[in-house]
């Protein structure tokens, strides 16, 4: 496939994925399920530079009343490389040539890129820091969490270098690795046997300020694929009792198989949240905008409505509520989101206390610090992908009196 036709094929997906109706990754797969004739390596090269679209929207937008595929597609081309513009020249399967029209807007167009503040809608402008905006238009690493059940980090490190395999260890958690290179770790050994896991660095770090402890009896409230389960079985050592439940059981499916790899015996699965106990800790991984996951999927930021994220902090609150009831005294209610909007964070936590006079926050701040080296003001804790370059993560914890 010719870069010219790979540009049209962007065209054209762009186009269909502006509407923000639905994930963009599914749309580009489905893209590709039904144009199988394309190779593997015109599907990664067609996808990467979708995705640098998709990462740019925000910024092309600003450039011209109504963004089409065409148009972002020849505006990311002028600042890369001008003469690539010279492939939009009509031949078989190549944009056609570009109107006069388009040229003069092309010519008018700023020296630079405008700036990467402008990756968020109008609605979340002021409820985010745009240290962190900016932050997130940059893709994401791939990290991953050594599964302490079965070998340690020093260990998989060695076996990734003797692989040929690039990687460090991450900043802060003590069970992460990044890879420094693009590579299917899923079809290696040490992901098919459990010793790894993929779980971005800002997932590892909210996971260990959870403190789950060995024979404890323990909740994933939320627990969806369970990423954050395998974490805390680690943590406890797999002794003790770690539910796992979710609103939505589908996204348990994968669980028992990936528990069991992982050697994670204390999992159990719970199919709804008939006959609970009570729980030395009751971690909540809510649902959420997801504005700390950005970096991930940069078209989330367009897909969410204002209507949707009064909604979720709605539906937030009634999950603290109910989980709360199931908390021992002397135990731990946890709150994680994915979120870096006050209102499903700071303000939700703070309306939680008021509501409950029977819970008090612990302060957060100590074994932070003592992972990060950053000390914050308050007792929750706010992990922001300008500095942490993670993704974006929400934490308080609150004892039960």
């Amino acid at each position: 496939m010719k870069d010219e036709a790979r540009f049209q094929t962007v065209i054209e997906l762009a186009d269909e994925l502006f509407s923000f109706d639905r994930p963009a990754d599914n749309t580009i797969n489905l893209y590709f399920r039904n144009h199988r004739y394309i190779g593997s390596r015109d599907r990664r090269a067609i996808a990467d530079l979708i995705w640098q679209v998709l990462r740019r929207y925000g910024r092309l937008s600003s450039l011209t009343n109504k963004l089409t595929g065409r148009a972002a597609v020849a505006a990311l081309l002028r600042y890369r490389d001008k003469n690539l513009l010279s492939l939009f020249n009509g031949e078989k399967y190549a944009p056609v040539p570009l109107s006069e029209s388009e040229k003069a807007w092309l010519d008018s167009l700023p020296v630079e890129m405008p700036p990467a503040s402008l990756e968020c809608p109008d609605w979340l402008k002021g409820r985010l820091d745009e240290a962190d905006i900016k932050a997130m238009a940059a893709p994401a690493t791939t990290d991953l969490r050594v599964n302490t059940l079965k070998t340690d980090r020093a260990s998989v490190l060695k076996q990734l270098e003797a692989d040929g395999i690039k990687a460090e260890k991450t900043p802060y958690s003590p069970w992460g690795i990044r890879l420094t290179e693009r590579v299917n770790i899923t079809v290696h050994p040490l992901f098919l046997d459990g010793l790894i896991e993929v779980q971005d660095e800002g997932s590892q770090l909210v996971s260990l300020l959870s403190q789950a402890k060995a024979g404890e009896t323990v909740i994933d409230w939320c627990a969806g694929a369970g990423g954050k389960t395998l974490a805390l079985s680690a943590m406890m050592s797999a002794k003790g009792t770690l539910y796992a439940t979710d609103a939505f059981p589908k996204r348990l499916k994968d669980l028992p198989e990936r528990a069991n790899r992982a050697g994670a015996a204390n999992v159990i699965l719970l199919s709804d949240y008939k006959d609970l106990k009570s729980y030395d800790l009751a971690l909540i991984d809510a649902p959420c905008t997801g504005t700390g996951t950005w970096r991930r999927s940069p078209d989330a930021r367009w897909r969410t409505t204002p209507e949707q994220s009064a909604f979720i902090v709605k539906t937030q609150a009634e999950i603290l509520d109910k989980a709360a009831l199931h908390v021992k005294k002397g135990g731990r209610l946890f709150y994680i989101t994915c979120s870096l909007d006050k209102a499903e964070n700071e303000e939700q936590a703070d309306a939680f206390l008021k509501r409950h006079p029977d819970f008090e926050a612990q302060d957060l701040n100590p074994l932070f610090n003592s992972l990060t080296g950053l000390s914050t003001k308050t007792k929750t804790i706010r992990i922001r992908p300008s500095e942490l370059k993670t993704d974006g993560f929400f934490a308080a914890s609150f004892i039960k009196k």
